[in-house]
């Protein structure tokens, strides 16, 4: 075999080897965009339900703003108007932050596809889902912090109320019965707090949370493949 021989021999090889690595980025590529693909179908999904659980929680607001306030704080027990602006903008943080993410998610969709923007795709779901953990979080604290308000205020009422009719009042009080309300209010407080912060933690998790840690994992497969 002479020198043209070898050369042409080497060429071929390197040709077919060259079409393998080729395929074989695509076949990675493939499956990355299928796995993707069923990923956003399920966040898509999660995120009709996420709008299903909004509204519920809307309608209990209007309820029960409207109707069963009215039949638990009666006469001469009054809700705190102070207390009203921190409860709108309570609620308004929660559907804002919803529907912030729900929008940006949207304009991704249209902005970008899977079949021709993998990375750019993955990326920008990723950065959204990240600033919406941020933003639910934070409107989750900022709920709790409404929760343990308004219940000290409601219990402050609730004492008030009750010692109104006796001799001196509040000021009365014994130091005993003062630290044993205390102690019953952070009984029936605490528990309720850290309930609904898991409770909520896990209904984020269990639509979200878990799909942006998959998401992350194709993008590192996306990265060490060396495709795009």
């Amino acid at each position: 075999m002479d020198l043209n021989d070898l050369k042409s021999a080497w060429n071929t090889y390197s040709s077919q080897e060259a079409d393998k690595h080729h395929l074989g980025k695509e076949s990675i590529n493939d499956l990355l965009r299928n796995q993707t693909k069923t990923l956003v179908e399920k966040i898509d999904r999660n995120i009709r339900i996420g709008i299903g659980i909004l509204l519920a929680y809307i309608a209990y607001v209007i309820f029960d703003d409207l109707y069963l306030s009215k039949i638990i704080i009666k006469e001469p027990i009054h809700y705190p108007s102070w207390m009203i602006p921190i409860d709108i903008f309570s609620v308004v943080l929660i559907v804002a932050t919803y529907l912030f993410f729900v929008i940006s998610y949207l304009k991704i969709k249209r902005n970008f596809s899977v079949d021709l923007h993998l990375k750019e795709f993955l990326t920008s779901i990723l950065d959204t889902l990240k600033t919406y953990r941020r933003l639910f979080y934070l409107a989750v604290i900022i709920l709790l912090i409404n929760m343990s308000v308004s219940f000290a205020a409601g219990l402050y009422e609730g004492i008030k109320f009750s010692t109104g009719n006796a001799t001196g009042g509040l000021e009365n009080l014994s130091t005993s019965k003062i630290l044993l309300i205390i102690g019953v209010g952070l009984a029936v407080l605490i528990p309720m707090i850290a309930g609904t912060f898991f409770l909520l933690r896990w209904g984020f998790n269990k639509l979200y949370g878990r799909y942006l840690v998959k998401l992350n994992e194709t993008l590192k497969e996306l990265d060490e493949s060396g495709t795009d």
